[in-house]
């Protein structure tokens, strides 16, 4: 008798395809979100967190009444961009110079007031995007904070 003649071997037959269709199916199923879905699906992207980035210390002569005063200035730069701490290595020069000519432009009085120390965060980072851009650096600044500054 031949395979697959008899009934009893067609119902064999028939019920091994059947395990192995449901096992296939079963399967596929289960993984069906990595085999299929992955894909498809939306994923949230995670917002950069911002990080800082402090700079060395500078000291920068400022002009006064009857004599010159100086400044003692520690700051740290916010951005979500990649790459920011090789960057400002590079760039540390031109940041620390367009730092130093915008507060040596600056009168004794003006720096002596607490009011502005808003508008000279403001300033600076106007000065540094502006700076790094020309220069093509790709980073985006979001913020110069000041974290001590000392006249004396």
């Amino acid at each position: 008798m031949a395979f697959g003649k008899s009934s009893v071997s067609k119902k064999f037959s028939w019920l091994v395809f059947t395990l192995t269709w449901s096992a296939g199916v079963f399967i596929i199923g289960w993984q069906s979100p990595q085999l299929i879905g992955g894909p498809f699906v939306v994923k949230e992207q995670q917002p950069e967190t911002a990080k800082f980035y402090p700079l060395d210390k500078f000291v920068i002569s400022v002009p006064g009444d009857k004599y010159p005063h100086y400044l003692l200035l520690e700051m740290a730069l916010k951005s979500r961009s990649v790459n920011v701490n090789a960057t400002l290595t590079e760039a540390d020069p031109l940041v620390r110079n367009s730092l130093m000519k915008m507060f040596s432009r600056k009168h004794f009085n003006e720096l002596n007031n607490s009011d502005q120390l808003e508008s000279l965060q403001k300033e600076a980072l106007v000065l540094l995007s502006g700076v790094l851009a020309e220069n093509d650096y790709p980073i985006e600044l979001e913020e110069v904070l000041f974290t001590r500054m000392v006249i004396q």
